[in-house]
């Protein structure tokens, strides 16, 4: 049952059928796996559509680099994603952070359970893994504490969190960088076979943004929706499915903190989703 369900959500995922005008297409970053995320997101989806009185189909892409040119060529009108992301999608489009998740946005490493990795600074000339090279928590935060401590390390970067703490596991790098979030999302037999070596500085977590063509009224339609979740079970029970504490408002404004270190990461974001 649980493999058909899957299926059926992949078609969810990739399928581009024709769509309501009033319809909204939501694209979610891939942190996890595509079934996993779908699994997780669907649900918290067709409550907003259910409030909002309009269609809000799921979208996401195999990996973060397809998924951020699929962002930048404006085929999602709603996106949740990296505050990297956002900038770029800022500077580029014209995208405005309307809402953001709750809790903030924290860096993990982790090492194998058994790995005889016990400091930080041994991790000093060692193979580690990364999501993609513009994953705010995963990858910008762990390297940035890395710097701070003159630790200099061979980073692999992967499709996403999940394989991340996979390839940690198997033994193909010696450790990874993730999110507190995902992290703790992971199945039992992940968590209990990975330690955490360093939890990272917390950062303004990632935003909901939207692109200019969905108007001021609609926007604020939107956020109205995306912050009544906090105010019933209903609502509630879905958030908590998708890993996120709650809502919270967002601008602009909100991201100031990550300008100054992430300048380089949005040029190459922008650069990546270039023709």
């Amino acid at each position: 049952m649980r493999k058909g369900i899957g299926s059926l959500l992949l078609l969810v995922l990739f399928s581009t059928p024709a769509l309501a005008a009033d319809s909204l297409i939501f694209g979610v970053t891939p942190q996890q796996s595509a079934g996993r995320l779908a699994e997780s997101w669907v649900p918290l989806l067709q409550e907003v559509s259910r409030r909002l009185g309009s269609p809000v189909t799921f979208r996401t892409a195999p990996d973060t680099q397809q998924f951020e040119r699929r962002t930048l060529a404006g085929e999602f009108d709603v996106v949740y994603g990296s505050p990297v992301l956002y900038l770029a999608a800022a500077k580029a489009l014209g995208a405005r952070a309307v809402a953001r998740q709750r809790q903030d946005e924290q860096g993990v490493l982790v090492v194998r359970a058994d790995s005889p990795v016990t400091q930080v600074d041994q991790l000093d000339g060692q193979v580690v893994a990364f999501p993609a090279a513009s994953a705010f928590g995963g990858t910008l935060l762990t390297q940035a504490a890395l710097r701070q401590q003159g630790i200099h390390v061979e980073a692999r970067h992967l499709s996403s969190d999940d394989s991340v703490y996979r390839a940690v596991l198997d033994g193909v790098a010696t450790g990874g960088g993730g999110v507190l979030r995902t992290l703790e999302r992971q199945p039992a037999d992940i968590r209990a076979g990975l330690r955490t070596l360093l939890t990272t500085n917390a950062f303004p977590a990632y935003p909901i943004f939207v692109l200019p063509r969905m108007g001021q009224a609609r926007t604020a339609h939107l956020q109205a929706v995306l912050f009544s979740l906090d105010d019933d079970s209903e609502g509630r029970a879905v958030l908590r499915r998708a890993a996120l504490q709650g809502v919270a408002l967002a601008d602009d404004s909100t991201y100031d903190s990550v300008r100054p270190w992430s300048a380089d990461a949005v040029r190459a974001v922008l650069r990546g989703a270039a023709p």
